[in-house]
């Protein structure tokens, strides 16, 4: 019998699935059936084992994230005629370097090359579950149209498909009524209860929710790169105060989550080039809580009150649940701390970087209005240069990951254009 503590990578998808959908609901139910289809045609062809089809079910589902970075923002619709390399390169590259699926970024760099064109060119990197992942896709773009006809369609059009695919749909729907439970909707029921037999570690819940909030990537740079700091700053706050090993990584993996929430915030209150109206503010405030939200019933609640509780004050001004005192833990403070320092020396278009003097001079001003803990405040400020060194050099590998990513994209494009 299944323990209550236990979380599948079904609550795992589907917390993913509702955050993303907060943005834009098109790509993801396209996703949902394009895994469903790569299920069935995976389970005719009985080349992988059960372990394989679902992590390569997993990565259908996200197979189009890459189309949510900024500049593919408003060709949601049009991905496939509008430089369709650009989303597949891109969102490939998100899953290689930020994802707990790493080792199957070549399928979503795949997924945009017909099998014609693997022929003709011969490109080393092709994915065999790539090219698989393809004909799903082009099955449910065909499907939304000729719905009960799609394989006499699919016949007829032959030439543009392996006949090898061909066969494994025909026999994928003879087996399970493949193309009646994407009309009448009963596939998703199934798919998920398939995602349900997977138990995940804490660790995976982690790196699944932290694949989560680097998507924000696709939106908003500085908002990573805020993440990135907020990191670095909290975890040496944290091990100058003395806290062991375990709370140290919590606060690690609280800090890169505690702006999660931010995927739901439109675009232009996240990236406006100054000031906030005070209606756009409690937008934005409203992360806080949607963080929360998402973090919850996923066994996780001491990262997520770490996290994404960090605009909580000690006089209890804070956000979302004006939390004071003792209500608010060190590490919650920490965290809080880390994320003030890095607001205060983020770059932006209607900012530039705090000095160590006017951050100073902050930190010490809300200690005083008992908005932040002094002692931890004092902490940073008696250690200023050597956290912030510290800090910069821990976070450097991760955001010259980040920002390479940009020159492997276009090297890649390149190479496929």
């Amino acid at each position: 019998m299944k323990k209550k503590s236990e979380v599948t990578l079904k609550q795992i998808i589907q917390v993913i699935h509702r955050a993303i959908n907060s943005v834009d609901n098109r790509l993801l139910n396209h996703g949902e059936r394009v895994a469903y289809i790569m299920l069935n045609l995976l389970r005719a062809q009985g080349r992988h084992s059960e372990k394989e089809i679902l992590e390569l079910c997993a990565i259908s589902i996200f197979h189009d994230i890459g189309a949510y970075k900024v500049a593919e923002r408003d060709k949601l619709v049009t991905i496939d005629t509008v430089a369709p390399f650009d989303h597949a390169i891109y969102g490939s590259l998100f899953i290689k370097y930020f994802s707990p699926l790493s080792k199957l970024y070549k399928v979503v760099l795949t997924h945009h090359f017909s099998s014609m064109y693997y022929t003709e060119n011969k490109i080393d990197i092709i994915s065999e579950e790539g090219l698989l992942l393809n004909f799903a896709d082009n099955i449910d773009r065909i499907y939304s149209f000729k719905k009960a006809s799609t394989i006499d369609y699919m016949m007829s059009n032959k030439k543009e498909y392996l006949i090898e695919y061909i066969e494994l749909l025909i026999d994928a729907d003879a087996k399970n009524n493949l193309i009646d439970k994407l009309i009448d909707g009963s596939y998703v029921e199934e798919l998920y209860d398939f995602w349900g037999t997977k138990t995940v570690t804490r660790e995976e819940i982690i790196s699944y929710s932290k694949m989560l909030a680097y998507s924000i990537d696709f939106r908003s740079e500085a908002t990573v790169k805020h993440t990135i700091l907020v990191e670095a700053v909290s975890y040496q706050i944290a091990k100058l105060y003395g806290l062991d090993e375990d709370t140290l990584e919590e606060i690690k993996v609280a800090a890169a989550l505690h702006d999660i929430g931010k995927i739901a915030i439109p675009i232009e209150i996240l990236e406006k080039p100054g000031k906030l109206t005070d209606e756009e503010f409690e937008i934005m405030k409203s992360h806080a809580i949607i963080g929360y939200n998402i973090l919850s019933d996923l066994k996780v609640d001491d990262i997520r009150d770490i996290g994404t509780l960090h605009h909580e004050k000690l006089d209890g001004s804070g956000y979302p649940f004006g939390l004071k005192n003792s209500d608010i833990t060190p590490e919650m403070r920490i965290v809080a701390i880390g994320d003030i320092v890095s607001a205060l020396l983020g770059v932006r278009s209607y900012k530039e970087e705090f000095n160590k003097e006017k951050v100073i001079k902050i930190l010490k001003n809300m200690t005083q209005y008992n908005k932040i803990d002094k002692n931890i405040a004092n902490l940073f400020i008696e250690n200023y240069d050597f956290i912030i060194k510290e800090a910069t050099k821990e976070s450097s590998d991760l955001m010259a990951k980040y920002l390479n990513i940009t020159d492997e994209y276009n090297n890649l494009l390149k190479g496929f254009s």
